[in-house]
């Protein structure tokens, strides 16, 4: 096995675990078109890979959801609307760098 540095400037990551009502997850709060979102914009400005958006199937804390996990700033956030996109690609997804 060989370790190296992680390939990436910074980390998100994204609950879309979707249970499909059979108990609370992200996924009863649009965790995969929030991903799909976050995505699009790190991609459109430029920054994708070196800022790498990706999906975690699960986080453990659906009751709380959406979830989103920020590497290496060491950040969570919980209960992430569609309306949190702008606010949180300002602050982790910058546009010019």
């Amino acid at each position: 096995m060989k370790a190296d540095k992680i390939p990436y400037e910074k980390q998100i990551f994204v609950c879309t675990n979707d249970k499909k009502g059979e108990k609370p997850s992200c996924g009863d709060h649009k965790g995969e078109e929030i991903f799909t979102e976050l995505r699009k914009i790190a991609k459109d400005r430029g920054l994708h890979p070196r800022i790498r958006v990706a999906q975690a199937k699960c986080l453990g804390q659906c009751n709380m959801g959406v979830n989103m996990m920020v590497y290496p700033d060491n950040v969570w956030h919980n209960g992430i609307r569609l309306e949190d996109i702008g606010t949180i690609a300002e602050k982790y997804l910058p546009q010019g760098k």
